[in-house]
């Protein structure tokens, strides 16, 4: 038997993407770059190619060709190797965060994020045996020290969640410092704030940095470029004009970053961008057509390197809500979402907890997203269900016994045996009459909100060691010193 989706009806093609990149290129050799950092633009003004007119950086078609073709080349070869996934690939969920803000599990209050909500999320997430990004960023800290709570407590809490980021070059000594006592690279982020522009603190902070990545790598990683692709407020809407930017200001930046120094390999982003609500001027998280976007980005470093494979398999899938609350939206937004990239084969899913868009943190909507992916799962794996479904086995005795009055169907040995198997029911969602719930009147987010709770109190602390947790301590009393006034 057969099972026949929907097709696209678009596609992106190696014709489509040379024309974006001629027009990114031009957009250089015309335009340039905004780059406000004079020492670094020092360090590529003698290229041949390169223009510096006031706080402009121009690039020769002739110079970009040069470094455009390398990382097609490389990623090319990559792209050729790739094949369609097995289909056995293992199932995972994961909290995204990064919100200010949460749910207050008890009292339903929409309210600001402390190092408490940090700390009991993790444990919430931990329950769970996931893992992901950091839930939230605590505010009851002076907000230069909130990065610094962020990566002590997640380091503190878990080892398989993600601190990430900062917002002040004051505070990345004291950030490099407690990534060397944990023994990972401290990570410097490349921003592209406004079109064409490279962010000056980013050149800071990487010229600050970038003796320590010469002298050992391992300490420092510089990550990919970061460019937001809000289609219709920081790209062009349609997908060739959101291409056409990034393989301008994003691919440029890349160059830049190459003319400094060969050696350095901070990637470039493509995209055709992801649905907003200009309304709102908001990112629209849930959107109906996210998963078309999802595929068509997908497409686009194959098509810029001359591909066109014959199969698509998303990346992962993500729960995505723009709803500020538990409530239905949020259901129809996740369950959507998450279904259609299930059906197109993803397997690895994230956003986990996330309410408007990611200001917003829920344990309560971590556990409703625990239960949606679970019944996502439970629905895809009924296309291939257990052979029990179908087995012949025992049938007359099982109707022997039931007819003759030994057993009952309920309680025959055969049927709890394969009850698990084929009529699997989760506690959070029971099946009941109308005479049985108003006995207890409770719904879906009353369970949730107490086993919440429960999941949290019961956890058992992850222990960091002490010799570390003292150097974290040590070096966040020194920072809080110098950076709160």
């Amino acid at each position: 038997m057969r099972y026949f989706y929907p097709e696209y009806s678009v596609d992106l093609t190696p014709a489509i993407l040379r024309e974006c990149r001629a027009i990114g290129q031009r957009l250089l050799e015309e335009i340039g770059l905004i780059v406000r950092n004079d020492r670094f633009v020092s360090a590529i003004r003698g290229h041949d190619g390169v223009t510096v007119s006031g706080d402009r950086v121009r690039l020769a078609c002739r110079l970009t060709d040069r470094w455009y073709d390398a990382y097609i080349s490389e990623t090319r070869k990559r792209l050729e190797a790739a094949r369609p996934p097995s289909g056995e690939e293992p199932w995972s969920l994961s909290c995204d965060g990064y919100s200010i803000a949460v749910i207050d599990i008890e009292t339903d209050e929409v309210r600001a994020a402390t190092q408490r909500d940090l700390r009991e999320l993790i444990r919430l997430v931990r329950s769970f045996g996931m893992g992901g990004s950091y839930p939230v960023t605590p505010q009851d800290v002076p907000p230069l020290m909130r990065a610094l709570a962020c990566f002590k407590i997640c380091w503190e809490e878990a080892d398989n969640i993600r601190p990430f980021d900062y917002l002040d070059i004051r505070q990345t000594d004291y950030l490099f410092e407690m990534h060397r006592v944990m023994g990972k690279p401290f990570v410097v982020v490349i921003n592209i704030p406004h079109a064409m522009t490279v962010s000056e603190q980013d050149l800071d902070v990487f010229l600050k940095f970038y003796p320590v990545w010469k002298r050992n790598p391992a300490e420092v990683s510089f990550y990919s470029i970061c460019d937001y692709a809000m289609i219709g407020v920081s790209k062009p809407i349609n997908a060739p004009g959101c291409l056409a930017a990034y393989l301008g200001q994003s691919f440029g930046t890349h160059v830049l970053f190459k003319l400094f120094d060969p050696e350095l390999n901070i990637v470039p982003r493509l995209s055709v961008g992801h649905p907003v609500d200009l309304r709102n001027m908001c990112w629209a998280f849930g959107s109906p057509r996210y998963h078309l976007y999802q595929f068509l980005n997908n497409r686009a470093l194959p098509a810029l390197c001359g591909l066109q494979p014959d199969w698509y398999h998303p990346g992962g899938g993500a729960l995505h809500t723009s709803s500020c609350a538990v409530d239905v939206r949020a259901g129809m937004e996740k369950m959507a979402t998450g279904l259609i990239a299930a059906m197109q084969g993803a397997r690895a899913f994230s956003g986990a907890g996330n309410l408007a868009v990611d200001d917003l943190f829920s344990g309560v909507q971590l556990v409703v997203d625990v239960e949606i992916f679970e019944y996502i799962k439970e629905a895809i794996q009924a296309f291939d269900p257990h052979p029990d479904l179908m087995s012949m086995d025992g049938i007359y005795d099982v109707l022997r016994d039931v007819g003759t009055g030994v057993e009952e169907f309920y309680s025959h040995p055969d049927t709890a045996a394969k009850v698990r198997h084929l009529l699997p029911v989760s506690p959070r969602r029971p099946s009941e009459k109308l005479r049985s719930w108003l006995t207890h009147r409770r719904n879906m987010v009353d369970l949730i909100r107490a086993e919440c709770l429960e999941r949290i109190a019961k956890q058992e602390p992850y222990l960091l060691a002490e010799d570390k947790k003292r150097e974290l301590d040590r070096i966040y009393r020194e920072a809080e010193k110098v950076l709160v006034e």
